[in-house]
């Protein structure tokens, strides 16, 4: 786990994944993409504000950044190369969909969805974990 090296330096170690930990991170890491996609519909809906949209997008642009470096690196035997790469280039596709629609203003409902679905797919991908260790 961490460790303090010098008093002001927090180093971390290998997570550990035993007892029970592995299914509880695994739906830590699933649930903000479902709740990422409620808010995006929800946002969708309810015609939200470009504030509340920016929030949306930002956190939604930083958990893709995140987990496509974070699933790779420690959870290599379900993570394959090809899966690695494609996390990139989603990671990818929500940072041009986060620039484009904050520069302009303009919420394309079709690329809305597609978001979505890329959220709720990625919280299914990350679910069907848990049985891969049974």
């Amino acid at each position: 786990m961490a460790e303090i090296t010098d008093g002001n330096v927090i180093r971390l170690g290998e997570i550990d994944l035993t007892d029970g930990r592995r299914a509880d991170l695994i739906d830590d890491m699933a649930l903000p993409f479902l709740d990422l996609a409620e808010k995006i519909e929800a946002a969708k809906i309810n015609g939200a504000s470009e504030e509340a949209w920016r929030a949306i997008f930002e956190t939604n642009l930083f958990l893709w950044r995140f987990i496509s470096n974070f699933l790779p690196r420690h959870f290599s035997d379900e993570v394959s190369g090809d899966t690695a790469d494609l996390l990139s280039k989603i990671s990818g596709f929500m940072t041009k969909v986060t620039v484009a629609m904050a520069e302009d203003g303009a919420k394309d409902a079709a690329l809305l969805d597609k978001v979505i679905k890329l959220n709720l797919n990625m919280c299914d991908q990350i679910l069907a974990m848990r049985g891969e260790a049974d």
